[in-house]
């Protein structure tokens, strides 16, 4: 979704959602939950809670959006609830992985037709790797990085989503390819 579609739709849909239209609000999520599950998972590292986080961030938002101000302040205002619920979450210790039975891993392992145990192992290396890599760069360039490669949005809507310059982005994508 372009910038300017995005804009267009938050400024149609959010007086409607602010009056208790679901349908509209319901569009707005579409519009903006991959940028909230990915700025959940730049703090969480973790798919899963980042998907838990952004749906407890649209609940959350969909409770208070009558105090929004303006359709301009829509997406910070966003971002900034997703960052609180997945530092909260953080912070909480509920972001650490329940011990796997090795019995249940090895089981899991063997039972999967297309892939054997030695390349399950490798691609569960690389997801540690590139997370620690991950861990490494500045939580400004993680973001633009997860939304420009794990959503494949290009780098104009990347700038629209976290309200920077389509340069800034750019900038940032490099850096953060360097880093990792």
């Amino acid at each position: 979704m372009t910038p300017d579609i995005l804009n267009t739709l938050i400024e149609r849909d959010l007086p409607a959602a602010r009056k208790g239209d679901s349908v509209a609000y319901g569009r707005l999520v579409s519009a903006t939950q991959r940028m909230v599950a990915s700025v959940a998972m730049a703090i969480t590292r973790d798919l899963q809670t980042s998907e838990d986080i952004a749906q407890d961030t649209f609940l959350t938002a969909w409770q208070r959006i009558g105090q929004l101000g303006s359709a301009s302040s829509f997406l910070p205002w966003l971002r900034q609830v997703a960052r609180n619920r997945a530092i909260d979450h953080v912070r909480a210790g509920r972001h650490r992985e329940t011990p796997v039975d090795p019995m249940d891993y090895l089981a899991d392992v063997a039972g999967d037709p297309q892939h054997g145990p030695a390349e399950t192992f490798a691609r569960e290396h690389e997801a540690k790797q590139l997370a620690e890599a991950l861990d490494e760069i500045p939580e400004t360039s993680r973001d633009v990085l997860l939304l420009y490669y794990r959503e494949g949005e290009s780098s104009q809507s990347v700038a629209a989503l976290l309200g920077i310059s389509d340069a800034a982005v750019r900038k940032r994508l490099q850096r953060g390819r360097e880093s990792l």
